[in-house]
């Protein structure tokens, strides 16, 4: 019942969302990275044109890389979707189900994990980014990227 509730509440956020505009997004463009325990992450989005952002995200840890993803944000129907393709899988698409200003959230009910992916930018250097189970209080990975930080020296 309560994923029925969760689906529902999804699909009246869609009807409900405003139309994708070109300058909805223009915040998430840049160069974003930052540093959990021993990996380094970073992300990086193109400014939106033409409908489109184009992004990537890399994860190293001592000086290996451990992981990447290949990200786009489109318009599609006159709505934002994010295509994630994480170690360059088959893309996952992801509706928006909010778009506020420096707040997008992302969401796939039918996905297994993440359902949700979240990116906010609570100032103009900062960029947080989680995805979740789609509750707030589930399971939930969570990063804080800097504006083009710099990278720790490889090992």
């Amino acid at each position: 019942m309560k994923h029925l509730a969760t689906s529902l509440l999804f699909l009246s956020t869609l009807s409900t969302a405003a139309p994708a505009s070109a300058s909805d997004l223009d915040w998430l463009a840049g160069h974003w990275c930052g540093q959990q325990g021993k990996t380094f992450s970073e992300e990086t989005w193109m400014a939106p044109r033409a409908g489109l952002l184009v992004g990537m995200h890399r994860d190293t840890r001592d000086g290996k890389a451990i992981g990447f993803e290949f990200m786009r944000i489109a318009q599609q129907d006159g709505r934002w979707v994010l295509l994630a393709q994480p170690g360059g899988a088959a893309v996952t698409t992801f509706h928006a189900a909010r778009v506020e200003e420096n707040r997008v959230v992302f969401a796939n009910p039918a996905h297994d994990f993440p359902k949700r992916v979240i990116y906010a930018r609570p100032d103009p250097d900062t960029l947080k980014a989680r995805i979740d189970d789609g509750h707030d209080d589930g399971q939930a990975m969570e990063w804080t990227w800097r504006r083009d930080c710099v990278a720790p020296p490889s090992s």
